[in-house]
């Protein structure tokens, strides 16, 4: 928000302390709405279908757009980390997937997955973003790469998870 998107860290941290508002209110309304929609047929897998190609619709947005209008990135931010929110879904999945006794500890399995997944991407994108200001790239340029990069792998994760059983 701060190198890209112009913002000042004042603005920056509003904007992210918008994006968590927005992100409690998302999952608050998962937590009311789930009963609902596993009443009528409407599983994980199949939300996760769903919502992924928009979160990665706005992630493009994001990423090829985001210089032309800086105030609007926060907006977009939220939009996107609320299509995100469907991979949550997998964790329930998860545990159900494994009998009682095991589910604590496939859950925790997941969770190490998911911190150590997690740390490896943000440090990636990080030696990527150095890699590419190492050739020359401008700052933007090279924050534009890092995460073309990242997108890139998260459609092949996307085409993953539609082929998976």
């Amino acid at each position: 928000m701060i190198k890209v998107g112009g913002y000042s860290p004042l603005q920056a941290a509003t904007g992210l302390f918008w994006i968590n508002v927005g992100m409690l209110v998302v999952f608050w309304f998962w937590g009311v709405a789930n009963p609902w929609l596993a009443r009528n047929g409407f599983t994980a897998r199949r939300l996760m279908a769903w919502g992924i190609p928009l979160s990665l619709a706005l992630f493009a947005i994001l990423l090829i757009a985001s210089h032309a209008f800086p105030i609007g990135v926060a907006a977009i931010l939220v939009l996107y980390c609320a299509a995100s929110s469907v991979c949550s879904f997998a964790q329930p999945e998860i545990a159900l997937a494994f009998r009682a006794e095991l589910a604590g500890r496939a859950l925790s399995a997941y969770n190490l997955v998911i911190f150590c997944g997690v740390f490896a991407v943000q440090w990636g994108i990080g030696l990527l973003v150095d890699g590419l200001r190492a050739l020359q790239w401008s700052e933007v340029a090279a924050y534009q790469g890092a995460m073309s990069v990242f997108g890139v792998c998260c459609i092949a994760a996307y085409l993953h998870f539609l082929r998976a059983k």
